[in-house]
């Protein structure tokens, strides 16, 4: 009789343990999980502004040599969004900015000056 009593809190004990474990496991799923989304979306915020900063770098160096006209144009293939690029001439400087909907749908711009040669 002891031993079936034996028997049984045991088995109690390996179902408390099992449901401890589950519940840590969850726990850590349901706690990293929106962690990691969270660095996926800033990973590629991240590289969509590296994108529009080099096209940016690029275009800014085709205005300085004169083979770029003022204006805005619209590019859509450079990231997943349209990118504005928006190149403006003043007697002592250029300017140019790109304007862009980011990832997280917010409206971002980065802008680059030069001097005209």
């Amino acid at each position: 009789m002891m031993q079936h009593k034996n028997k049984q809190a045991q088995a109690g004990f390996y179902m408390l343990e099992s449901l401890l474990a589950i519940m840590i496991f969850f726990t850590a799923c349901l706690t990293l999980i929106p962690i990691q989304h969270q660095l996926m979306i800033e990973k590629k915020l991240i590289r969509e502004e590296d994108k529009a900063t080099y096209f940016l770098s690029n275009k800014m160096h085709e205005a300085i040599l004169g083979n770029s006209n003022q204006g805005t144009e619209i590019f859509r293939n450079v990231i997943s969004s349209p990118l504005t690029l928006t190149i403006t001439y003043s007697d002592t400087l250029i300017e140019g900015c790109v304007t862009w909907d980011n990832v997280k749908q917010q409206k971002a711009k980065k802008c680059q000056y030069a001097i005209p040669q």
